[in-house]
């Protein structure tokens, strides 16, 4: 026999103790991860079961968060449309106001104007009186034959 069929008849055998180590020292190593493996699905299966009600309750509270923001939304909203209401009446009710003013600063133009025009009215008729009363005196003395001078009033 030769050299190449021993040679290779020695290097299948060295091969096949190698994987036979391999697999005596694997084993144990598998039995371990598989353990591992197993308790880490344990620990998946534990968190899964406490997270859900968590989960769940995080929902409920964002869900009750989110109810509450729109509440809050709708009473600013509707604070909001008040005083857009109470600043469009304020507004409306200055303009009646200075329409009322200028109203009664016309009226009370015309009215002075009317007490003015009363007044000369008066001091011209009481002129005209005095006047009058004047010559019926001036009248009098000619015609009733008073020698008696007598002195105007003021």
């Amino acid at each position: 026999m030769g050299w190449a069929p021993t040679v290779t008849a020695i290097a299948t055998v060295i091969v096949a103790l190698i994987a036979v180590g391999l697999a005596i020292f694997g084993l144990p190593l598998m039995r371990q991860a598989s353990r591992t493996g197993a308790a880490v699905e344990r620990f998946l299966n534990l968190l899964e079961k406490d997270s859900k009600p968590l989960i769940e309750d995080a929902r409920s509270m964002v869900s009750e968060a989110n109810q509450a923001v729109m509440k809050l939304r709708s009473e600013i909203d509707g604070v909001v449309e008040t005083s857009r209401d109470i600043r469009t009446r304020v507004g409306n009710a200055a303009d009646a106001a200075e329409g009322r003013l200028l109203d009664l600063e016309a009226l009370l133009d015309v009215f002075q104007e009317e007490v003015e025009e009363t007044v000369l009215d008066i001091s011209a008729a009481l002129r005209t009186t005095r006047r009058g009363s004047s010559i019926l005196r001036s009248m009098k003395r000619i015609f009733l034959g008073s020698g008696k001078k007598r002195r105007r009033k003021r």
